[in-house]
């Protein structure tokens, strides 16, 4: 048990589910075949011309893994041999050329290390990496003595704990760039091209999700006004305190996007239509009372539609739409509930 809790609290802390190459992986294993294959052929004519039998046939087995893969790569298949598999290749590879060759045979560790995080899943680059340390320090102390050993299994620690940090620095970034792409700039929720991926634009179609999710089309009522009275970074804080006041409402897996200027989407997993309507109007009375613009009464009118079975994202959205322009022309400051067809 407590093994596992160290496991765990160190998993935390290297953060190795930030797979940040995960998108680029395809990429990075064809041309990482293609180089690793030119690479590795030299040394293996130069160990067959050495006699060296043993570390020729390991670089060989290893430079025609790599070739195959990079020809199915190229072909857009699957991979001729998982790099799982290769890795562990270049382990015994990396050990063998350890044991006969000491010191030189060591220097391969470090490109190992390295190609373990490139072509696999950070968890199982994980994994071999620490097979790779262990192993490669015991061959290094038998062939090296301690103290070479010692500075090997010091180095290439440190050389793995920079790979963890650099590949945070990526990760991080990544979903920076991310996150800004999905997000509104001004008022920090989330924008359209989010709310498509949630309908199924570039997924799942929404026809396929189970009955029972509800969508609330917000609107502020005669929001030009505001902006032609009090200018437009007046419009801006009230936008900034209408979704501070939503969010405030909302529950934990409630999603609320802005899709133009004074219009907002709520979506509500998993809630039935009864409970929509009641969020609905509930929302309409607090950001009525809300203080969104000092010295002046903001409301807003919301049209609610229940996802029907067999209905599109597209379709779920244009519903709720003319339930809104029915609260719009009813006079504003109202909830009114798509009808069903």
């Amino acid at each position: 048990m407590a093994l596992m809790q160290w496991i765990h609290r160190a998993s935390l802390a290297l953060n190795i589910d930030n797979d940040a190459l995960a998108v680029h992986r395809d990429g990075i294993c064809l041309r990482f075949s293609q180089l690793g294959t030119l690479a590795m052929i030299p040394f293996a004519m130069l160990h067959l011309v050495n006699a060296n039998w043993m570390i020729f046939a390991v670089n060989l087995a290893i430079s025609s893994a790599m070739a195959a893969n990079a020809w199915s790569l190229q072909r857009r298949s699957r991979a001729a041999l998982p790099f799982w598999l290769l890795c562990v290749a270049m382990i015994a590879g990396v050990l063998t050329s350890a044991y006969f060759q000491g010191s030189y045979g060591v220097l391969w560790s470090y490109p190992a290390l390295f190609m373990f995080f490139f072509v696999l899943p950070r968890r199982q680059a994980v994994a071999l990496a620490a097979v790779l340390l262990a192993g490669v320090t015991a061959v290094a102390w038998v062939s090296l003595g301690g103290p070479l050993a010692a500075r090997l299994l010091m180095s290439l620690g440190i050389t793995l704990a920079m790979i963890h940090v650099v590949l945070n620095v990526v990760g991080n970034l990544q979903q920076a760039l991310v996150t800004q792409t999905i997000t509104d700039p001004l008022t920090g929720a989330w924008n359209r091209r989010h709310l498509q991926s949630h309908l199924g634009q570039h997924g799942l179609p929404a026809a396929v999700a189970p009955a029972g999710h509800a969508l609330l089309l917000i609107d502020i009522d005669h929001f030009k006004r505001v902006n032609d009275r009090h200018g437009h970074d007046a419009g801006d804080l009230v936008l900034c305190r209408l979704v501070a006041a939503v969010n405030a409402r909302k529950r934990h897996g409630d999603l609320l996007f802005r899709t133009g200027g004074e219009e907002f989407v709520l979506l509500l997993p998993q809630t039935p239509r009864d409970a929509a309507l009641q969020v609905a109007e509930d929302l309409r009375q607090r950001l009525g009372e809300a203080e969104l613009l000092p010295g002046q009464a903001v409301t807003v009118s919301i049209g609610v539609s229940t996802l029907q079975p067999g209905q599109t994202g597209e379709a779920w959205v244009k519903s709720a739409d003319t339930a809104l322009y029915e609260a719009k022309r009813q006079g504003r400051n109202r909830v009114v509930e798509a009808a069903v067809a």
